[in-house]
Formats: C-alpha cells, sequence, structure tokens
C-alpha cells in the first residue's frame, strides 16, 4: 500500500503538464502564495506599522533583491530555459544537464563575488539608498544605518540560495513538470510568517526576524525542489564548460536582459530615494505594490511561465503559426482575468485595505495614502498583466536586446515622473505620485512591447481575436464594477462595517455578486474564455 502511495505521489509531483493544466496549477498556487504574502505582510504591518523599523527593512531588502534580479532572474528568464529546451528538443539531454551545472555554477561564483563586494561596501550604499530617511530622523542616524547595514549583509546570503532553486525551476519547467516549482513561493511566505510568530521577541530591533525568515525561505524553495529536479536526471557537476560555448553564447544573451532589468532596478533604486523623504512611505508603497502584484503573479506570471516552454518550442521548430496561437491563446485569458481584476480592486480598494493591514499599529494615515497609493497602481494592471507575455514571446525567439532598449526608455519615463509627481503641492499626491509614475511608465512599456513584437513577427491578433474578446470584457467588467459599487451600500445597511467580520461580510458579499454578474455577461456576450474556464471546472 505504501509503494502504490508513493508512486501514485510521484506521478503527481514529477506530471508533465499541458500549457492549460500547468496555467491553472501555477494560477492556483499563486493564489495561495499571495494570500500567505497578504497575510505575511498584515503580520509585519500590525506589528510595526508604516514605521522607521519597516522602511530599514524594506530599503535593505531593495540590494539584495537587485543582485537576484540583475544576475539571477534575468539569465534565467531569458537565456537558460530557451537554450536547454533547444538541447531537449534535440534530444540531447546529457548536454543539457552538463550545461545546467556549468551555468549553476558560474551564476554561484557571480552571486558570491557581488555579494562579497556589496557586503564590504554596504557602509556607503546604505546612505545613498535612504538619504532622506536619515534627514528625517537625525538623532536615530547610527542606530538606523548601523541595522540597515547589518539587514543587508544579513540578506545577501538570499540570493546565492535564489541562484540554486531558479536553476532547479528552470529545470524543471523546461520538462513541463510545474509542481514543485510552484509550491516554492509558497514556502518561502511560510518561512517568513513562522518568523514574525516565532522569532520577532527574540531580537532587538525586532525587525531582524523576517530578515532571517526571508534568507530561510530562499533556501527552502531550493530544497522543495531539489528532489524533482533529480528525477529529470540531472546531477550536479563540478565543472563551467566555455569550450562548446553555450555558456558564452548564454552570457552574450543575458547581457541585454541584464542591463534592462539594471534600467528596471534603477527605476526601483530611485523610487526608494524619493520615498525616503516621505515618513512612512517605503512601507506604504510596499504594501500597496504587494497588493497591485497580485492579479499580476496569479494570472500574467503564471500563464507567461506556462505557455514559455511552448513558445520556446515553437520557435525551435520554426513552426510559427503555433507560436501566433500560443501567444493569442495566452494573451486573451490573462486580459479575461485582468480587466475585471482592475476594475474590483478601483472599487474596492478602501476595503482591501482595511482588511488586510487595518490592525495593530497600522493607523489611519497608514490606511490612506496606502488606498490611495493601491488607486494609482491599478492604473496600470492590465499593462503590467501582459508585460510577462511579451517578454517572453521576446525570449522565446532568442531576442534580448528589444527589450533591453525599450526599457532604458521606459526608466526615463518612470524616473523623470517618480521625482515630479509626488512633490508637486497642486496633485498633492505623495507617495501615490510614485505609484502613477510606475503605472504610466508600465503602459508606455507594454505598448513598446507590442508594437516592436508585431514589426518582428507580423500582425499579434490576425483574426481580431484579442481585440473582439477585449471589448467584450470591458463591457462586462463595467456592469461587474457597478454592480460591486451599489452592493456595498446594500451591505452597509445590514453589517457592522465598523468591525472586522461585518467589513468582510460586506466586502465578500460584493465581490461575489460582482463575479456573478462578470460571468453570466461574459457567457452571454460569447467568450471563449468562459466556455473554456468552465469546461476545465466541469473536467
Amino acid at each position: 500500500m505504501k509503494t502504490k502511495v508513493k508512486k501514485f505521489f510521484y506521478y503527481i509531483w514529477d506530471k508533465k503538464l499541458t500549457v492549460s493544466s500547468a496555467a491553472i496549477i501555477l494560477g492556483t498556487t499563486a493564489l495561495v502564495s499571495n494570500i500567505l504574502g497578504l497575510f505575511r505582510d498584515r503580520l509585519i504591518a500590525g506589528h510595526f506599522g508604516a514605521s522607521n523599523q519597516t522602511d530599514i527593512f524594506y530599503a535593505s531588502f531593495r540590494i539584495p533583491d537587485l543582485i537576484f534580479n540583475l544576475l539571477i532572474l534575468g539569465a534565467l528568464s531569458s537565456v537558460f530555459i530557451p537554450i536547454f529546451i533547444e538541447k531537449l528538443t534535440k534530444e540531447k539531454q546529457d548536454e543539457a544537464n552538463h550545461l545546467a551545472s556549468s551555468f549553476l555554477n558560474f551564476l554561484l561564483i557571480c552571486t558570491l563575488v557581488f555579494g562579497v563586494v556589496i557586503f564590504i561596501l554596504a557602509p556607503k550604499l546604505v546612505p545613498f539608498l535612504l538619504p532622506g530617511f536619515f534627514n528625517r530622523n537625525i538623532h536615530a542616524d547610527y542606530n538606523v544605518f548601523q541595522t540597515t547595514v547589518n539587514l543587508v549583509r544579513l540578506m545577501l546570503l538570499s540570493p546565492i540560495f535564489f541562484a540554486i532553486s531558479g536553476i532547479f525551476s528552470g529545470i524543471l519547467n523546461s520538462h513541463k513538470r510545474f509542481v514543485a516549482y510552484s509550491l516554492a513561493p509558497i514556502i518561502y511566505n511560510v518561512s517568513i510568517i513562522l518568523s514574525m510568530v516565532f522569532l520577532v521577541d527574540k531580537f532587538n530591533p525586532q525587525i531582524y526576524a523576517p530578515a532571517i525568515g526571508v534568507v530561510a525561505g530562499a533556501l527552502l524553495q531550493a530544497l522543495i525542489q531539489l528532489p524533482s529536479t533529480l528525477r529529470t536526471g540531472w546531477r550536479w557537476r563540478l565543472v563551467i564548460d566555455f569550450k562548446q560555448g553555450e555558456i558564452a553564447r548564454m552570457i552574450k544573451m543575458m547581457t541585454p536582459r541584464t542591463l534592462a532589468i539594471g534600467a528596471s532596478q534603477i527605476n526601483l533604486v530611485v523610487d526608494t530615494i524619493v520615498l525616503s523623504y516621505l515618513a512612512g512611505g517605503i512601507s506604504e508603497f510596499y504594501y500597496a505594490n504587494n497588493i497591485q502584484t497580485v492579479p499580476t503573479v496569479i494570472f500574467g506570471i503564471s500563464i507567461a511561465t506556462a505557455i514559455f516552454p511552448a513558445l520556446s518550442t515553437a520557435y525551435a521548430k520554426k513552426d510559427m503559426g503555433e507560436f501566433m496561437n500560443g501567444f493569442s491563446w495566452s494573451a486573451r485569458r490573462i486580459l479575461f482575468f485582468m480587466i475585471p481584476a482592475t476594475v474590483g480592486i478601483i472599487v474596492l480598494r478602501a476595503q482591501i485595505i482595511r482588511l488586510i493591514f487595518g490592525i495593530g499599529n497600522f493607523d489611519w494615515s497608514a490606511t490612506y495614502w496606502t488606498t490611495k497609493t493601491l488607486l494609482f497602481f491599478s492604473f496600470g494592471l492590465i499593462a503590467q498583466g501582459l508585460i510577462p507575455l511579451l517578454l517572453k514571446a521576446f525570449y522565446a525567439i532568442h531576442d534580448t536586446k528589444t527589450p533591453f532598449f525599450i526599457a532604458i526608455v521606459v526608466m526615463v519615463v518612470n524616473a523623470v515622473l517618480s521625482i515630479t509627481l509626488p512633490f508637486i503641492p497642486s496633485l498633492g499626491l505623495g507617495v501615490a505620485g510614485v505609484a502613477l509614475a510606475f503605472s504610466i511608465a508600465g503602459i508606455v512599456n507594454a505598448v513598446l512591447l507590442a508594437i516592436w513584437l508585431h514589426d518582428k513577427l507580423g500582425i499579434l491578433d490576425p483574426n481580431h481575436r484579442i481585440f473582439e474578446s477585449t471589448t467584450r470584457l470591458i463591457i462586462a467588467s463595467v456592469f461587474m464594477g457597478i454592480v460591486i459599487h451599489y452592493s456595498l451600500y446594500l451591505f452597509d445597511i445590514v453589517t457592522n462595517t465598523s468591525k472586522v467580520a461585518g467589513l468582510f461580510a460586506q466586502t465578500s458579499g460584493a465581490i461575489v455578486l460582482g463575479t456573478i454578474t462578470y460571468f453570466v455577461l461574459a457567457w452571454l456576450f460569447k467568450c471563449e474564455e468562459i466556455k473554456f474556464i468552465l469546461e476545465k471546472i466541469r473536467r
């Protein structure tokens, strides 16, 4: 009996998934991960509020995150998976596994070198990252400074573990085994939650607790994917092989992508510098940003990740018809979810912020500014949902240069708007001005990516299926928004929204009515996506 259970477990864990099944698995686990992520933020916000300590924590996280995005995310998303799949398509698994070990060792060396340099330079980098913060806390400068430096140095361990985890994810994605990969972010959030529950009272200052959770979560992300990765046949080898030219080819391809990510990371650094001049601004921006990324992660990134191996395979086989069908299929399903999510967040933004963060030390000022920031974030949600798919399409055709040039333009747009919009007195935007700059830059990014992809591949919507679907979904979403708006008044009469239970009943009731409205209208408008979803549910 135990043997049968074990075999069934391995069958589920290592099963190769279709694009639609992978998207559902990734979307579901992303939903769970984001719920846990919001609960994580609720614990941090309830305990620390939008305070100096949370500003320190999120600012300190920026530097290790920079290493991860530059060296690991750029390399894996743009070059490793397409070339690894190219090897598998040509039935050269031994060469593919050899390449994975070489590239993992190369990434680890680069990450360690960058980590050591930043560890040494951390005292010089911190004042540059938080100039306004120190100006606002003259009497606490030394404590703030030393704590920030210590947190930066501690969290430098996380990119090392993320490099290992990222290669494991790339191998599993290439083999279309998404279960272990999809569970990794859940483990990461659980680690931070447990650190807040069990460790927060054991440190002074207490903000060290979630930082330890970050490092432990990064390590656990790698460990949970290790067994499934080994069952693909891969084994680690102590080698960096430049002779076959693949590593050099990957470095050449990843350079534009790394520079493109560098441009986006400059945006985040500029945002952090600007927000350091606004009391609680870094925390309020981060809390609102975490909410607005939920639909993008659940729908945009999940669907783009699921279709990426198929797009790469279609391009490797030179089947552009299959490539365009996969792109159109993915775009329409992303829009099916992102359009109503945008409307829902705009209408329910106050309820969402109060439910998630309205406890403990998270005061009314923090609630007001986080709500306002979320509103301006929502303006760019649809663009943010489509950007992962557009980028994956470029990477599938081995083009990393075009996204880089576009990223430079977007960087300039975001930087100019970020340092102007928050400080225009007549607008009174404050933290929300940085969110508005982010949204405008995201829209510019999506539009330019779509234009250049059209120039490279031809008409992206030859049968007008994306346009027709979008038109119907916008109409259905507008009616959904109206129903949600007026249902809030209805539930306000019968529930006490000053209490958490009443606010939850009001919000969830409005969401249920809005969702029913949207699905019914989508069915009446004969949207293909609703039929697909209902068929998946039925099966």
